[in-house]
């Protein structure tokens, strides 16, 4: 069973809210927030090819496990920076996907420096934001049209050539 969004970012909201939380917990508060974003979108892929009621079966997680961090952060730059570079843009363009795949980038490198950076201390009203970032790229997600969500996902699991 793949991490559950949804638990992540509560967890996230906990610490967020703890008072005694250290720098190690908001560090790993802010790691939890991306983590949700990229689980649910694993999800919505292996959602679309092999379908929800397929999560238990093998092949489920091949097509989610296809997915690295790399990639999936490499074309949300793309989207936000030269959406004219990616493959099967519908007519009505990304709308949402665009705005979500911005917070994504964003979430990507603060989770890089939550991680590793031993110069970006955390505060909790810092990582309320970055929780609440999370919300709204998935929300943005959601709210997308079908075939701007498709565009997504089959130019995250495919490679133009």
């Amino acid at each position: 069973m793949s991490p559950d969004p949804s638990q992540l970012l509560r967890r996230a909201d906990e610490t967020a809210a703890n008072p005694g939380a250290t720098e190690t917990d908001l560090r790993r508060a802010v790691s939890d927030t991306y983590y949700a974003v990229f689980h649910f979108t694993l999800q919505a892929a292996a959602d679309k090819v092999v379908g929800a009621t397929s999560r238990s079966a093998p092949i489920y997680e091949l097509v989610y496990r296809s997915v690295d961090h790399r990639a999936f952060v490499a074309l949300c730059k793309t989207i936000t920076t030269q959406p004219n570079k990616v493959t099967g843009v519908p007519t009505s363009g990304l709308g949402d996907i665009a705005s979500y795949s911005g917070i994504v980038a964003s979430l990507y490198e603060q989770r890089i420096l939550a991680d590793y950076s031993t110069a970006c201390p955390y505060t909790s009203t810092q990582v309320q934001l970055h929780i609440s970032n999370a919300r709204q790229a998935i929300s943005w997600f959601q709210a997308a049209y079908p075939e701007q969500r498709d565009c997504f996902l089959v130019n995250l699991l495919f490679k133009a050539r």
